[in-house]
């Protein structure tokens, strides 16, 4: 079987000693770490899959404390990559291994598998899954599905291509177009987009719970909220382009009965496009973002907003000191509490993760990695973040 990626820009089992080189604005001389230790932030970066050779460590994970002092570890590289924080540990991958670092350690799994990512999820503290883009084949297309615990992983195949990717009540949903068998033109611009179930399924395969040609494709989101059996996200309803203005809407997708709904996002004082029509700066959601009725998100001009999940009025809250578009890739996750936003302003400052209480606003936090981002980066590209719950 024969794989064509599409991209958007049990294993042998070892357990070992991560050995990360020491950084810190006070003293940058080198040293080892031998687990999480203090750290609070997870930065990924990786080379493209195109510059990936398998031979290379082309990618790394930088851990960062709450001074901005980090660590850091070369992996083979993975191209998107996601990491998943649980309360166990920090769940990453690369082309080649699986991880598991945590305070007594890390474990490392072998298992060979495609080198771009869309997601990793948690469905249990002691197990994530992660979703990787495999790609076209000769009967549709493929998406790996590797389940990672505290003792081993697993690997599995499923069609489709999901990126967007969400966690319900234990089980992992992706949502994309349709393809393979479930394809109804063979047109990407005019299949319908399906969601579908990837864990947890009788027969370890996919299975398709709902599809709809109202949804459209575009938004990108690797652990999209769910509320009681409901996946919930911001995305351009119009499908545009450079000349197309877009139609933002909160879409909502009920995981139960396949049903795709959609409110126009509404408000009286926005100035900014909720979504930019050159499909840079896509508004952001994550798994905390559905709080007391309202979806928070990160988006329009570098602001956090609030959407109301029942009449698709929108507010913004505050502004943030971070930039996204197409040469910057700052990156917001919330908590329970705060909006976190790792700030990526392609302007020759420092990579910077910044806290926000999400209800005033009001910085309650401020990790600076004093080095040059380029320096920091390896010439990789930053791809993944995550916080410590």
């Amino acid at each position: 079987m024969i794989h064509n990626r599409r991209i958007i820009t049990a294993a042998a089992v070892t357990s070992t000693v991560f050995a990360l080189a020491s950084c810190s604005p006070a003293d940058p001389s080198s040293g080892k770490a031998e687990a999480l230790g203090e750290a609070a932030y997870a930065l990924c970066f990786s080379a493209a899959s195109s510059d990936m050779d398998g031979e290379s460590q082309d990618g790394k994970v930088v851990l960062v404390k709450d001074d901005g002092a980090f660590t850091e570890a070369q992996t083979w590289g993975m191209d998107m990559c996601s990491m998943e924080w649980t309360e166990k540990g920090l769940f990453f991958s690369d082309m080649k291994t699986d991880y598991l670092i945590d305070g007594a350690g890390l474990k490392s799994f072998q298992n060979a598998k495609t080198d771009s990512q869309y997601a990793m999820l948690a469905t249990a503290a002691d197990t994530a899954v992660g979703l990787y883009n495999l790609g076209f084949s000769d009967v549709g297309y493929t998406t790996q599905v590797v389940t990672t615990t505290s003792s081993g992983t697993s690997l599995a195949e499923v069609e489709g291509s999901y990126f967007i990717a969400a966690q319900c009540e234990g089980e992992v949903f992706g949502i994309g177009l349709a393809t393979g068998p479930y394809s109804k033109t063979g047109d990407p611009d005019t299949e319908p987009m399906v969601i579908s179930q990837l864990t947890g399924t009788k027969d370890g395969k996919e299975k398709v719970v709902g599809s709809s040609t109202r949804a459209r494709e575009g938004a990108v989101l690797n652990n999209a909220p769910c509320h009681d059996g409901k996946i919930y996200y911001i995305s351009d309803e119009r499908r545009g382009g450079l000349d197309v203005a877009a139609k933002a809407v909160l879409s909502i997708w009920d995981t139960k009965t396949g049903k795709y709904e959609s409110k126009a996002l509404i408000s009286d004082e926005a100035t900014e496009p909720f979504i930019s029509e050159d499909g840079t700066g896509l508004p952001q959601v994550t798994r905390q973002s559905l709080k007391d009725g309202k979806l928070e998100w990160y988006g329009v001009k570098d602001s956090i907003m609030s959407t109301d999940i029942q009449t698709g009025r929108t507010e913004r809250k505050f502004t943030v000191e971070a930039y996204s578009d197409n040469s910057a890739s700052s990156k917001a996750i919330f908590t329970d509490a705060d909006v976190v936003i790792m700030a990526d302003n392609n302007d020759g400052s420092p990579y910077r993760v910044l806290r926000y209480d999400r209800h005033t606003g009001e910085e309650v936090g401020r990790a600076v990695l004093d080095d040059d981002p380029a320096n920091l980066s390896s010439g990789f590209f930053f791809r993944g973040f995550a916080v410590k719950p």
